[in-house]
This record gives structure tokens, sequence and C-alpha cells, in this order.
């Protein structure tokens, strides 16, 4: 993941995780039905109890403590609509020097998750295995859901002694996202798209958690999504956010879609 407008440089990441590559090749040349857009679903039921919401590619976050002391651990949940990969990174504002968790959750390709450091910004990612370091996540569910999103959910130490993992704190912490999607990237060798990835904040403590919930049912429920609304994103939101691919794809019907599914840009303020 990056914030440059390349992309992560993947080149190796299938064989680095053991994959075949000409077995993925002949998997990418499967053509799905084409994908509606992901509805938000803030109201899900979930154990977990902490909830995070962005409207650039549709992002949700889900998240809970368990234990104590050293031997506390986060179990996280993060959604994004991609089937060839999906990427988080904590205490990083880029994707120089940055912790990242990578995977897939199935689809038409392999399943996979895997505990990642990018030393430079807009290269290749090592294992931190490779680094010299350990695999610190537990895989806890790898799934593709029927909204075309994997949904990748995993467990780790707060602080796991890594040098390659970032001590993830009950406070404030900048995240890094990004996804793959087509047709800009087409396997696990390309760079993501420009605009599909985002630098947020949040707080981890889940202190914010019921207000995002809230604001996220809000912007479902109270846009208006009516022809010529206000609330209706233009075509830089509606790209930013992961709706359409290019602005010959900009029409006043797949704004009104968007909006009915993820609430207009104008209520949705800062998401």
């Amino acid at each position: 993941m990056v914030a440059s407008t390349s992309g992560c440089k993947w080149a190796h990441l299938a064989d680095k995780l053991g994959r075949n590559p000409h077995e993925e090749r002949r998997l990418e040349e499967k053509v799905l039905p084409t994908k509606p857009k992901a509805k938000l679903n803030p109201t899900l039921a979930s154990d977990l109890p902490y909830y995070h919401y962005d409207g650039v590619g549709s992002f949700e976050m889900r998240w809970g403590f368990f234990g104590v002391g050293m031997e506390e651990e986060i179990e996280l949940e993060f959604t994004l609509s991609s089937d060839i990969f999906s990427g988080i990174g904590f205490d990083c504002t880029s994707s120089r020097m940055c912790d990242m968790v990578v995977g897939n959750g199935g689809g038409r390709n392999e399943a996979f998750l895997e505990d990642f450091f990018e030393v430079e910004g807009d290269r290749e990612p090592h294992t931190d295995e490779e680094l010299g370091g350990t695999n610190d996540l537990k895989i806890v569910k790898l799934d593709y859901n029927s909204q075309y999103q994997s949904v990748l959910r995993f467990r780790r130490k707060l602080n796991t002694g890594d040098k390659w993992d970032a001590e993830i704190k009950k406070d404030y912490m900048d995240l890094v996202y990004a996804w793959c999607e087509e047709p800009f990237c087409v396997d696990t060798h390309s760079a993501h798209a420009p605009g599909s990835w985002n630098i947020i904040s949040v707080d981890m403590s889940g202190g914010q958690s019921e207000m995002m919930r809230e604001q996220a049912v809000k912007m479902v429920e109270e846009a208006d999504c009516t022809a010529g609304s206000e609330d209706l994103c233009s075509c830089s939101q509606l790209i930013k956010r992961g709706a359409i691919d290019t602005f010959d794809e900009c029409t006043q019907e797949a704004a009104i879609e968007y909006c009915k599914q993820f609430g207009g840009c104008s209520v949705s303020g800062t998401f």
C-alpha cells in the first residue's frame, strides 16, 4: 500500500506465499458476473463491539480486545471489495516503514493472510519472517461474501515484541488501507489503482465507535437520493469512493444507486 500515484509494488507476492503463478493466471481467466457495489451494514450482528466505516472503498472495520497484560490481544475484522488482495497498515500514514496485514478472502483466487512490513514506500513488501521477525497473526476467518467483499479476520497481541510489528494502542492511531480493484489492478503482481487507498485516524479504544455506527446508519436513512438532490455525490467523489472507475461511467443513475446504498456525500461529511 502506498501514498503515491503508482500504487504498491506487489511483484513476486504470489511466489513469496508459495502460490503457483500459472494456476493464478488460470483462475484470473474465470469471469464473475458484473459486481454490484457492496451495501453498508453498520448494524450487522457481531461479537466484536467496536466499529469504524469510511466511504473511500466502503471500508468497514470491527474489533475487540481479549486477555490482559502482555498477553492482551486484538481481534480485528476488515472488509473491502476485492478478491485479489486487500490490506491494512498500522501506525503509519504511507506505505514507507509500515506494518501491514494483507490477504484475500477467496472468490476467483486463493484465500490467504500474511504479516508484512514495507521498508521503503512504493516497493515490494517483505513478510516479517523474511526480515528476521515472526508471523504473529492468528487467522480467524477468511471469507468472500455474496456482496463480492473479502472479509479478513485475525488476532494478534497488542505488543508482539517483534520489531516489524507496530504496537496497537487503545488510542487514536493512523491506519492505511488499500485494495486491488480491476481493471487497473488484475493480480497480486499488480499495483493498486491510484485512488484505491486511504489514510484514516481511528480511536482504537472504541470510544467513538457507537457515534460512528449511528452516523453510518444516518448516512443511509436520511440522505435525499432523488434526481437533482444536493446529497448526490459528484463524479470525482464517486470515483474516489470506488463506485465507478472512470468519468465515462458517471451518470445520475450511478449517483442515485450509490446514495441508496451508502448515503449521500453531503450527509456523510468526512466519511
